[in-house]
This record gives C-alpha cells, structure tokens and sequence, in this order.
C-alpha cells in the first residue's frame, strides 16, 4: 500500500481506513530513518488522534521523539502536550468498529464485483437521445448553410434547381465529413501534439485493471481493442473519437497516471468505454469537425504572429478572432457531450463497480488541472483542442480544484467539500453548466453518489451530508438574488429598449427622427450607471473573511459583488487577457483566488511602467485585499485595494510603496456618464434644429 493512499483515507475522514494502510506501508518499509517513513508515523498520529485513540498517537511520539533532528523532536514535544490533554479528558478508550487490517480487505467504498446494474432516471436517456438528434441535424443544417451562401454568389435568385443542388451537396458532403471525420481530427491534432499509439501490453504495466475492463468489453461486444494513444503532457486528459466502435481512438495523457490512482484510472477508460457504448463518440467526433479546423486556424494564427516582424497586431487579432469563432461554434456539442458524460459516469460504475473512483478521478483531474495553469497564460491547446471530446470540462473545474488543493495541502480546519453546495443548489449554476461541455462536477458527483448508495456503499467527500445540506438552504433567498442579478445584467438593454419604446410611442411628435438614437442612447448609460451601482456596492458590511469561506459560500453570486477584506500573500500578476488590466493571483492559509486589478486611465495607458513596478514590489508580501468576490466559472475578487501589511518596512525597503488602488467603480462611471452626456447632448441638438 502507498504512501499516498494513507494520505487521501485521512484527507476523506476515514481514519480506520488509513490507520490500515498507514501501518501496512510502515510495516514493509526498508529504512525506519527515511523521510517517507517518518511523514508516514506522523500521518499515523494525526489519524490516531482523529479517532479517539489517543494512546497510541503518543507511543508514537515517543518513538519520534527520540530522533535526533530537533525539528522532529519539537513537533513531538508540542503533539504530546496535546494528546495528554486530550487522554486525560477522555473518560474511557471509545469502541473500534472493526479490527483496522481488515478495512485493507474488504473496501468498503467498493462493491466486491464487476459488471452491477444501476438504474439511471428515464429523463437523462431521453435527453441524450433528443441531444444526439439535435446535434446531427445542427451540424447537417450548418453544411447546408455554407452551401446555402456559395449558391447566393453565383445567382441574384436561388430557385428550386439551385436548392435542390444545395441539399444534395449537403447531403454527399455530410456522408463524407461524418468518415472522414476522425482523420481529419487526427490531422489537426498532430499540429497540435504528438500522439504515441501503445499496445494493451503497455497499457497492463501502468493500470492492469483497465486492460481487464477493456478485453471484457470488446469480448461481449465482439470487437476490436480500440486504438490506445498516448500523449506526453502534464495536464489529465483523456478523450475518445471514431466513427464505429470497432475503430475508435481512446487518447490519454502523461498527467492522467500522473495525478490518479489504479482504480481511478480505470475508471476514467470505463468511462471512455461508455461513450463508444452509446455510440455518443460518433456524433461527437463529426460535431468537432469545424471546429477543429477552426482551433487549427488559430493556432497558425498565433505561430506567425509569433515569428513575424511585420503585421504582428494583425496576425494576434484574426487569432484572437478565429478562437472567438472557435467557442461559439463549439456550442453545437455541448448538448451532446453533456448528455453524453451522464451515461458514460453511470456506464463506468456499472462496470467497474466503483462509482466512487470515478468520483475521485474527477476531483483530482480538477486538481491536476489547476496545478498545470499559469496566471495570464492560456490553457493548455491539449485542454482547449480536446474540450467536447474530453472527461471534463477544463473551464468549470477551478473552484473545485482551488478547493482540493487546499485540503490535500492539509492547509484549513474548515470542510472545503462544501465548495459543492454552491453547484448542487444555487441557480446561476444551471445557467454555467448551459455554457459547459460536461455536467457540473458535484452534479456528476451527486448521480455517483445515488450509484454507491444502490450498491451500499460508504460515499466520498461526506456527499450525503452535502446533499442534505443544500435541501436547507432558502430557495426564495437563492432564487431573489438570481431576480436581482438579472436585473442587474440586463439594465443596459432594458434601458435601450425603454428608450426605444419612448421615442417611438410616446413622445413621437415631440422632436425629430435623432430622438430613437438620443434616448437609446440615455437608456443605455442609465442602465450601465445601474448596473454599476449594483455589481460594486459600497463597503458599510464589509466582511472579514478568508477564501475557503468564500468558496464555500452557496449564496454567492456571479454578477454581485460581495465587499470582502481578506488577507493574504500576492504571488504573481499577468496582463490580463479578455478585459483591461491586469490578473493578479493571492493566496492565503487556505487557498487561492483571482484578483481584476483595473488602473485609472493615465496609469493605464501612459504610465504603464509604474504599475509593474509597484506590483513586482509587492509579489510575496503579506497584504489585505478589498474588493468584491463573484463566483462564476472562475471565482474572483474585483479588487478595491491592496494593502502591504507591513507597510512601514515596506516603504522603507522599497521605495516609498504605499497600495495598489483598482478603479473599477470609476471606470464604470467614467463609462456610463460619457454615454448619458452623449445621449442628453444628441437630444440638445435636434431640440435645437
């Protein structure tokens, strides 16, 4: 047993469980000095501690107290103060349940076999049949619309010959792209990575379990082993495309083994199994087409920009534009592949019988990728290329990620878990998960849970509980704040469309034709001054808060900002990509989040120099932040200001550094004043003519 799987077993809260595999791990380990071992004894403390047996947490101490490394012996001093405290309360030593070796045997968050039946609801496999309609004919009525424009430049008049032409050219052509289609990708990717294709041989080095689960299912279907890839990346990906089962490709990488466990692992091939079981792949793969070749434009874009002397502002905008394309042609799939990865999770339980593998894979793929982003860097094009056709959608994952990184870290006392509730209950998550590729993770984590509860088995991450939870929290509360975003989101149109409504149906006989422009115009300034107003209130309740908290909080929401004042270390920043200013990153004791930093208009355009200079001063110092968290697909502070704790030192050592002030209600204003002055001087004039 690994070192690691003691760890995760304490991280979960399943003491017994880890005392088990910790004591197996330190039973057959060569070296009782050795680094790994020591971490392992001290690990047995903590899970000792955890379940009440006090006693042998400081038989333990003892022994690490006599170590001749005075690190080892203060943090054994320190524990035993505590753990004779917490003997000396405890009125008797509390009840095991069951003899710790035994937990090795019998794992109790996996059924004792293969190959179970778990019931699905009817609803998920009538929305993925209505998905896979919807998708066929999107992407048949997209060629036919390309065929549709070709014909309109070569006549005035497209008649009934030209759209019987147009329908059996997107006919033939359709039939054409649906198999040529897993080539084409195969030709966009490798402009993208390499992909190294491996045999089942390889494969049962590094995952024996998967290869079972693979020559199972091509054995009961009678067909070919799909073609194994493998890509050398840190990121963990894992995606399947064909056309027929019997040659579909199952593509993974490098980070996957990197950051899963066997089981996991295998879970994740089970799941890619399940998508060529349902024949989801197909479909898919010929969705991705277009937007493949488009992914692939831009990324020849963005090389020549690179390497060009001349035109270099050009090149970086038609590749900023091809990837704009890129994602909103991408929304094609999305139904299908969100469906699509329902049916792969439950297929994956089915088989292996390990619903919560395929939890845990998910978790820590969040965390892998988390771990692999670089403040101000795009994502890996492996992540964006594969986004549909992978097991997770890499722009959805963060907060979890951010969340499981803190508590592997070990670094908070609080219970991140329940950075789920705010997928599990809160509205604006059903609005995210329409813009996402795959199902929320703790609403796939949720149907997970319902497969290990069928089978009777002991759930991850205290999901029960979580769940219970949410049906507590105020649905009106929810569902008011949801009201009152909307109203904040859509206050410029809304003020267009009064404007509009105004100029054309009440005061018509008033002025000139300039009226509908001026009071569009009035309407459109009035509603930003109101939209800025609501997203950045004033600070009367600011909170005190730390980010696990934040994360944490189920009501948050993703147009609103919170007034929070938190603490923490700033570790980089990184012009910001999509908006003005800059990203910068801050973490504390428990976690990381991302500011928006927004300069005023003369730092930000003529005094550019000075702003790197004053965040370059600042970069590994303590300091308060204020601003307003949203939580959206990313959660984030707009930031107020920025605060060196040691403030004197500071300004002493480095130049006189006082903080980092953010303009974003200023700019707001500085905006929407501009356009009410505008729309009021409009109306000025044509009163004048």
């Amino acid at each position: 047993m690994s070192l690691k799987a003691g760890k995760e077993a304490l991280l979960r809260k399943r003491y017994t469980e880890s005392i088990a595999l910790l004591l197996e791990y330190c039973d057959g380990h060569p070296n009782r000095k050795a680094k790994d071992y020591i971490q392992a004894q001290m690990l047995l403390v903590s899970a000792y501690q955890r379940s009440g047996r006090a006693d042998k947490a400081i038989d333990i101490c003892e022994s690490i107290g006599k170590s001749s490394n005075p690190e080892l012996q203060a943090w054994a001093t320190k524990s035993l103060v505590t753990l004779q405290q917490k003997l000396a309360e405890a009125p008797a030593e509390p009840a095991r349940d069951h003899e710790t070796k035994s937990v090795v045997k019998s794992q109790a968050n996996r059924y004792r076999k293969r190959n179970v039946t778990l019931t699905i609801e009817p609803r998920r496999k009538l929305m993925f049949a209505l998905a896979m309609l919807f998708t066929v004919l999107a992407n048949i009525g997209m060629v036919f619309l390309i065929f549709l424009w070709i014909a309109s430049l070569n006549t005035l008049e497209v008649n009934s010959a030209w759209l019987t032409a147009v329908n059996i050219a997107t006919g033939f052509a359709s039939i054409l792209l649906f198999f040529m289609s897993p080539w084409l990708i195969e030709t966009v990717q490798k402009q993208i990575y390499t992909t190294q294709w491996v045999t089942l041989a390889d494969l049962d080095e590094k995952c024996p379990e998967a290869v079972e689960i693979i020559e199972e299912f091509c054995t009961n279907r009678n067909l070919d082993i799909p073609r194994l890839g493998w890509i050398e990346d840190d990121h963990p990906v894992a995606f399947t495309y064909g056309i027929l089962p019997n040659s579909a490709r199952i593509v993974v990488s490098r980070g996957l083994f990197t950051n899963l466990d066997r089981d996991e692992i295998a879970a994740v091939y089970a799941h890619q199994l399940g998508q060529i079981a349902n024949y989801s792949f197909s479909v898919i793969t010929f969705a991705s087409i277009l937007p493949q070749l488009i992914y692939l434009l831009h990324v020849n874009l963005s090389r020549l920009s690179f390497q060009a002397t001349r035109g270099k502002s050009v090149l970086k905008f038609l590749a900023s534009a091809a990837l704009v394309v890129h994602h909103s042609i991408e929304y094609i799939q999305f139904s299908i592949s969100r469906t699509s990865s329902d049916l792969s999770d439950h297929y994956a339980a089915q088989v292996t019988g390990n619903p919560n593998a395929m939890s845990r894979a998910l978790t820590k793929m969040a965390r892998g990728i988390l771990r692999q982003t670089q403040l101000g860097q795009s994502p890996g094009r492996i992540l964006e290329s594969t986004r549909a056709l992978g097991t997770c959608d890499y722009k959805t994952t963060t907060t979890v990620g951010i969340a499981f990184e803190v508590l592997y870290a070990g670094q908070t006392d609080k219970n991140a878990y329940k950075v789920f509730l705010w997928e599990l209950a809160n509205p604006w998550a059903d609005l995210l998960e329409f813009r996402s590729t795959h199902s929320l993770l703790g609403r796939r984590i949720r149907s997970l849970t319902t497969y290990s509860q069928q089978l009777g088995l002991a759930v991850e991450y205290e999901f029960t509980k979580l769940l219970n939870e949410a049906k507590t929290l105020s649905k009106k509360k929810l569902y008011t704040n949801l009201s009152r975003d909307l109203s904040i989101e859509t206050a410029p149109y809304v003020g267009v469309i009064l404007g509009y409504f105004l100029s054309n149906f009440v005061l018509f006989w008033l002025y000139n034709y300039w009226l509908t422009l001026s009071l569009c115009t009035l309407g459109l300034g009035i509603g930003l001054m109101f939209q800025g107003s609501l997203r950045y209130p004033n600070y009367r309740k600011v909170a005190d808060t730390d980010l696990v908290s934040l994360l944490n909080d189920p009501y948050a929401s993703t147009l609103k900002g919170m007034p929070v004042q938190v603490p923490g270390e700033l570790l980089g920043y990184a012009e910001a990509k999509g908006h003005l200013g800059y990203d910068l990153k801050l973490e504390d004791q428990g976690g990381m989040i991302y500011l928006n930093y927004l300069p005023n208009l003369k730092m930000l355009y003529s005094d550019q120099k000075s702003i790197v200079k004053q965040m370059e001063v600042l970069m590994g110092e303590s300091v308060v932040v204020t601003g307003w968290y949203r939580r959206g697909a990313l959660p984030v502070i707009d930031l107020s200001n920025l605060q060196p704790i040691l403030l004197d030192k500071l300004a002493d050592k480095k130049g006189g550094i006082k903080s980092l002030n953010s303009y974003h209600q200023l700019w707001n204003n500085i905006v929407s004043s501009s356009i009410v002055l505008a729309g009021l001087s409009l109306l000025a004039l044509t009163t004048l003519s």
